[in-house]
């Protein structure tokens, strides 16, 4: 009888030990704040119901790299690159910078500075400087021959000053000049008056 128990119990350790485990891990596809979440949830449904809204895409891509989601910002973004919106170009060039790939980068870069001459005025000025200097500075890792996949820390230094240098850097502006004002000149005071002498 004790045999018959000690071969039960070995027959169960063997059954809990040869039991499959679990391979697969569940986890969140990105995370980040709240308020984050909630509104790449609210851009998500609207761009789900207005597909050919160029605004909505590019607010989404933007949620996405605020979250640190690149790639996710390319792929929401790359229908629309013939829409003729330089933001779809900048957030595009900023994505592509992030993702090391300077090449990508460069040309996004310099497809929003096209775009944006050929709005004109409608094309604000800061857009223009972020766009200049993110298209110099992803040309000047090209000329130095940086590779990413050899160099992966100069190239990431390299990406992060880019994206320091496309902080809006708007030109000081001039204080007005006004005419001198003329001081005035005091009005001058009261003679002191003698007092009448009163006669004897």
């Amino acid at each position: 009888m004790a045999k018959l128990i000690d071969l039960f119990a070995l027959a169960i350790v063997a059954f809990v030990l040869l039991l499959p485990q679990p391979t697969v891990v569940f986890s969140p596809g990105f995370a980040g704040d709240k308020s984050d979440l909630d509104r790449i949830a609210v851009l998500e449904d609207s761009l789900y119901r207005k597909k050919d809204d160029v605004e909505v895409a590019v607010d989404l891509a933007r949620a996405y790299l605020r979250i640190e989601q690149p790639v996710w910002a390319i792929a929401t973004l790359r229908p629309y690159k013939g829409a003729g919106s330089y933001q779809v170009h900048q957030v595009l060039a900023t994505a592509y910078a992030t993702v090391l790939r300077f090449d990508l980068g460069l040309a996004e870069a310099e497809s929003g500075m096209a775009q944006c001459e050929s709005q004109g005025p409608r094309c604000p000025e800061v857009t223009q400087i972020r766009l200049g200097y993110l298209a110099n500075l992803m040309r000047e890792n090209a000329q130095k021959g940086i590779d990413a996949s050899t160099d992966p820390v100069a190239a990431k230094r390299m990406v992060q000053a880019a994206l320091r240098a496309t902080k809006a850097q708007l030109p000081e502006s001039k204080p007005t000049s006004s005419p001198p004002v003329k001081p005035t000149t005091p009005p001058p005071a009261d003679k002191p008056t003698t007092p009448p002498t009163a006669k004897p």
